[in-house]
C-alpha cells in the first residue's frame, strides 16, 4: 500500500475519533438527564403540599384567630339583634312567672347593650380568659330596674320579696349567660390565645421553604422554560389543593344540616364557615395567578429554546 495512502486512512480514523467520542459523551449526558425530570417533579410535588399546608394556616390566621373576624361576622349577618329578641322572649317566659308585666322585659332587652355585651365577650375569649361571660353588670342592671318597677307600681320591698327579686335576677342572668355565650368557646379559647404565635412561627416557616423549593429549581435548571414549567407545577398543585378543603365539605352539605338551636347561632355559624371558605378560594385564585404567569412564561421561553 502507497505511504500516501496509509497516512489519508491514518488522517481519516484520527479525524472520526473525537466524533465517536462526542457521540458517546453526548450519549452519556442523556443517559444521566433522564433522573432530572423525576426529583424536579418531586419538588413541584412536594411545593404544591407546602403551599396546601400554608393555605391552611394563612386561613386560620385571618378567621379563627382572628377577633376581627368574629366581630364583622357577627355585624354582617345582624346577630346582635337577634340575640337582643332571643333574650327578650327568654326573659319574656322568665317575667310571667315571677309576677311582672310583659312590657318590663321588652323594654329591659332593648335598653340593654347587647352589643357591647357581646364584644366583650369575645375579647375575653380571645384573650385566653376563662370566664368569658361576666354577668355582672347584667345582674347590677336587671337588679336596678326591678326596684325602680317595684316603686313605680307602689310594691313594697319586703324580706320575701327581695329574696324572690335575688332569685328572679339570678334566673335572668342564667338566661343571659346562654344568650351570649357561644359554644365550645369556653373549650377552646385558651388555645386560641397560647398557639397564637406559634401560628405565626409555622407560617414563617412554610412560607421560607416554599421560597426555598422555588429557589433550587429556579437556580438549579438551566434552560428557562424548563425552571417556569415545574414552578407552574407546584404552583397549580398548591391552587387544587387548596381548595379541596371547601368543596368537600360544601359537597357534603354539612354546613346547612347543622343542628343549632338558635336562629342567631345558625346564621353566625352559617356565615362564619362561608367566610372561612372565602379565605381558602382567594388563596387558591392567588396561586392559580401565579402558576398561570409562570406558565406564560413557560411557553415564551420554550419558543425561543425550540427554534434556537
Amino acid at each position: 500500500m502507497p505511504e500516501n495512502q496509509k497516512e489519508h486512512e491514518s488522517e481519516v480514523q484520527t479525524n472520526n475519533e473525537p466524533e465517536e467520542h462526542e457521540h458517546e459523551h453526548h450519549h452519556h449526558r442523556r443517559k444521566k438527564s433522564k433522573l432530572k425530570p423525576f426529583l424536579y417533579s418531586v419538588m413541584a410535588f412536594f411545593l404544591s403540599f407546602v403551599l396546601f399546608l400554608l393555605s391552611i394556616c394563612m386561613v386560620l390566621e385571618f378567621t379563627v384567630f382572628s377577633k376581627d373576624y368574629m366581630i364583622n361576622t357577627m355585624d354582617s349577618k345582624g346577630y346582635y339583634s337577634m340575640v337582643r329578641y332571643e333574650l327578650q322572649s327568654c326573659l319574656t317566659d322568665l317575667v310571667y312567672a315571677s309576677g311582672f308585666e310583659p312590657e318590663f322585659a321588652v323594654s329591659f332587652a332593648n335598653g340593654y347593650d347587647v352589643k357591647k355585651a357581646v364584644e366583650s365577650y369575645i375579647n375575653s375569649f380571645y384573650a385566653g380568659d376563662n370566664n368569658l361571660v361576666d354577668t355582672t353588670e347584667f345582674k347590677q342592671q336587671l337588679y336596678a330596674e326591678v326596684q325602680n318597677y317595684a316603686k313605680q307600681n307602689n310594691i313594697e320591698i319586703t324580706d320575701s320579696t327581695e329574696e324572690n327579686i335575688i332569685y328572679f335576677v339570678n334566673e335572668a342572668a342564667n338566661i343571659y349567660k346562654d344568650q351570649i355565650s357561644i359554644p365550645f368557646f369556653s373549650v377552646i379559647g385558651k388555645y386560641i390565645d397560647d398557639f397564637y404565635n406559634t401560628l405565626n412561627i409555622i407560617i414563617g416557616v412554610l412560607t421560607a421553604l416554599a421560597l426555598g423549593i422555588s429557589a433550587v429549581i429556579y437556580f438549579t435548571n438551566r434552560y428557562k422554560h424548563r425552571r417556569y414549567k415545574y414552578l407552574c407545577y407546584g404552583l397549580a398543585g398548591g391552587a387544587l389543593s387548596s381548595i379541596i378543603i371547601p368543596i368537600f365539605i360544601s359537597a357534603s352539605n354539612i354546613i346547612p344540616k347543622i343542628n343549632i338551636t338558635t336562629r342567631s347561632l345558625y346564621n353566625l355559624f352559617v356565615g362564619y364557615f362561608t367566610g372561612l371558605f372565602n379565605y381558602f378560594y382567594i388563596c387558591s385564585g392567588a396561586f392559580a395567578i401565579l402558576a398561570l404567569l409562570a406558565f406564560l412564561l413557560y411557553v415564551k421561553y420554550y419558543e425561543k429554546y425550540r427554534t434556537a
